[in-house]
């Protein structure tokens, strides 16, 4: 607990100080940092109200220096600046506190409402309204691959010296985990300062795409030594979480910077197609515990096949039990209702055929709102992830290049989040989901921030009709 404590103090102090020497908006790509490197587990419990996470007493701060100071260093007409989600958001939330109170579970429902609100919203909506010019938002990228560089340095500790940072915290209890078959013969797999190795390697396939955008706007020697110094150690913790998922979510991501990305990024991921392929050559180990892996998925005898069908078991059960209640249909039993619904059911799968099995871990974000907020809930996330990708998508063809580079690597980064969805359950919590909303935010505003910088360039370029009249060149000369 005084570690805890300390650390809090010391973020408290790091995002003032930088507030007052640099000002609010050069305070962000700090607070993006400050948010990816504090595990879970450094929190301090509140009895009877909530975990005070680091994550939060960041959001708190920043939001405090918001008021204070950050919306007195940006003056805007009415209506500029606006979010595209608002409406969405406060939907959602909306739906969210009438799937609470029919919740079977109230007063946890009505927590994880908050934190959905207080933790990510405040967040998305403080960047959006905070960030005004392009220079901000490649410095928060610089911080979300600065934390998973950090990360990944703890990651190779973990996988290489078998020591893990999360193991200088008290220990806390994570959403993810339970399904049969989970983690049970795969040895060691990373997860840094994450909740789990999947939400790690779902953070790395993020990060990566940032990380080779960066790359090619970077200028100096030393930037660019330290950006594929990143690239390289983050690839090998991704093959360290040992995790389906964020593997074909990094291959998604590099697929679509190699066929939509400009040149240089098309050239970087060629680069680490070769090196890639080369390491599958020299290694014969890597390639053959790839495929082994991805063989065992196939196989539901397995355990690693057993863990894939329990993601389709989810989906049953879930139709099984709002099917046939019409008000559970549309709002679900609550929001984090899922581990106290007890439910049980067969799982012909592997050993468990033929065997009552417990419902007790929703390894779906898609399956979790489906059958906590119910089929509208799960709509109106759905609507609002869409407008996300299709606004990015859509500024992907409208931006000249190279401006649209930038689109691309956040339009990657939306759908390997959006693949994940599937994957675990990876929605409304832990320090990936406050990257996915920062990245939403800067998606949002993005377009608004090149026409912003294209108008003040065009005023700087265009002398002014005082000092081109004949009377004041007379007088000039």
């Amino acid at each position: 607990m005084p570690l805890v404590i300390a650390l809090d103090v010391l973020v408290v102090v790091l995002l003032c100080a930088s507030n007052l020497m640099r000002g609010f908006e050069e305070t962000l790509p700090l607070a993006a940092f400050l948010v990816l490197v504090f595990p879970n587990e450094c929190q301090i419990p509140l009895p009877g109200l909530f975990d005070l996470t680091t994550q939060r007493v960041i959001i708190v701060t920043l939001f405090i220096l918001y008021l204070w100071s950050g919306k007195k260093q940006r003056t805007q007409s009415p209506g500029e600046n606006s979010l595209p989600l608002k409406y969405l958001i406060i939907l959602q939330i909306a739906w969210m506190l009438l799937a609470t109170l029919n919740s079977v579970v109230f007063s946890v429902s009505f927590k994880t409402v908050l934190s959905q609100l207080l933790d990510y919203y405040l967040a998305f909506y403080i960047f959006g309204k905070s960030v005004t010019s392009v220079k901000t938002v490649n410095k928060i990228l610089m911080g979300f691959v600065a934390a998973m560089f950090l990360c990944s340095v703890f990651g190779a500790l973990e996988a290489y010296k078998g020591w893990s940072i999360i193991s200088i915290f008290p220990p806390t209890t994570h959403l993810i985990g339970g399904a049969p078959g989970a983690d049970t013969d795969r040895g060691v797999r990373v997860q840094a300062t994450f909740g789990h190795a999947i939400l790690f390697g779902s953070a790395l396939a993020m990060a990566i795409p940032m990380a080779l955008y960066l790359l090619a706007q970077a200028k100096t020697a030393k930037r660019k030594v330290f950006l594929w110094g990143a690239v390289l150690l983050m690839f090998l913790n991704l093959y360290k979480t040992d995790s389906r998922g964020p593997w074909l979510a990094a291959v998604i991501g590099l697929a679509m910077l190699a066929v939509f990305g400009g040149g240089l990024m098309r050239r970087y991921v060629i680069i680490i197609a070769l090196l890639a392929a080369t390491t599958l050559i020299v290694r014969p180990g890597v390639w053959e515990s790839i495929s082994n892996l991805y063989g065992a998925t196939l196989d539901p005898e397995s355990p690693q096949g057993e863990s894939y069908q329990w993601r389709y078991a989810l989906y049953q059960v879930g139709f099984q039990h709002l099917n046939h209640d019409s008000a559970r249909a549309l709002w679900g039993y609550g929001p984090e209702s899922f581990g106290y619904l007890g439910w049980q059911g067969t799982f012909d799968v592997g050993d468990f055929k033929g065997k009552l099995v417990t419902f007790d871990s929703c390894d779906s974000s898609i399956a979790q709102l489906m059958i906590e907020t119910g089929y509208v809930g799960l709509l109106i996330v759905v609507l609002m992830l869409f407008k996300v990708g299709v606004i990015t998508l859509r500024n992907c063809f409208r931006l000249a290049k190279p401006a649209n580079q930038l689109c691309v690597v956040l339009l990657a980064n939306i759908c390997a989040f959006c693949f994940m969805m599937t994957n675990v359950a990876i929605f409304g919590w832990g320090q990936q989901t406050y990257m996915f909303w920062l990245i939403v935010a800067i998606a949002m505003i993005y377009p608004r921030l090149i026409r912003e910088e294209a108008v003040y360039d065009e005023k700087k370029a265009t002398p002014s009709p005082a000092l081109t009249s004949p009377r004041v060149k007379t007088s000039l000369a």
